[in-house]
């Protein structure tokens, strides 16, 4: 492990639909994955970003020598570009992706650190899911709200903040706000987004009404403790198991 990490972006882009593609298409799509990536960064800056490829997608890492404003305002609009210009090309090649920024070890083995995990989380989120699978468009892009201060709110030419929208990340061990965008279908990441949070609130308010509430005419006795004017409600949070283990 590297002793001083590089504070840098991350960008990791997937390929939806991958794994059920026979093992042609998927070299295909690789093939045609780093094409495009390459043509988005444009030569110059990707080779100044070190990548890792992930089989069925590649995790770029954006060192602090280029603006952090480049992948908004010029590699994403250009890969969004050139994905809807091969829209009916076979296979088809949609991407979900995801943007945080942090502090990045490097190994003998390839990239590593808390960064690198919730950029991850982030292209796992099932609302960019949901949102490329519903999208008209070929791209669905989630960053994380540190890139969303540093980077989205700040009102770059080409970047309009107004179309990243909330929504809330709970993935595996790991809970988060992180802003949702769809290139040329705001009203798909608005509705998308919308749904994310009410269904945070809905888990909210079950966890909330855990208890018993008891209504009866007089006074009511629970294990020999007398509880009088005929109601009550008890929070009763649940126990905590004492193994570590899932079952």
């Amino acid at each position: 492990m590297t002793d001083h990490p590089l504070h840098a972006q991350l960008f990791l882009a997937d390929v939806e639909r991958f794994g059920p593609r026979s093992d042609r298409e998927q070299l295909r799509t690789r093939e045609n994955l780093y094409t495009e990536l390459r043509s988005g960064f444009t030569e110059e800056l990707w080779r100044l970003c070190p990548h890792e490829d992930r089989g069925d997608g590649v995790l770029v890492v954006v060192p602090p020598a280029v603006p952090e404003s480049r992948l908004f305002t010029e590699v994403l609009p250009r890969l969004e570009h050139a994905l809807g210009r091969r829209r009916r090309n076979d296979p088809l090649l949609r991407l979900r992706i995801a943007v945080h920024a942090g502090a990045v070890h490097r190994d003998r083995h390839g990239f590593a650190g808390n960064a690198v995990n919730h950029v991850f989380r982030l292209c796992e989120a099932p609302p960019l899911r949901q949102a490329l699978g519903e999208a008209a468009s070929d791209t669905a892009l989630l960053v994380s709200d540190a890139v969303h201060d540093s980077v989205v709110r700040a009102g770059l030419p080409g970047v309009d903040p107004a179309t990243f929208h909330a929504v809330d990340l709970r993935v595996k061990e790991t809970s988060a706000r992180a802003w949702l965008h769809v290139a040329g279908d705001n009203a798909c990441a608005l509705r998308v987004a919308g749904e994310s949070v009410a269904g945070a609130d809905g888990e909210q308010d079950r966890r909330e009404a855990r208890g018993v509430s008891i209504s009866a005419g007089g006074d009511v006795r629970m294990n020999g403790a007398m509880v009088t004017g005929g109601d009550a409600h008890v929070n009763s949070a649940p126990r905590a198991r004492w193994w570590r283990g899932g079952r």
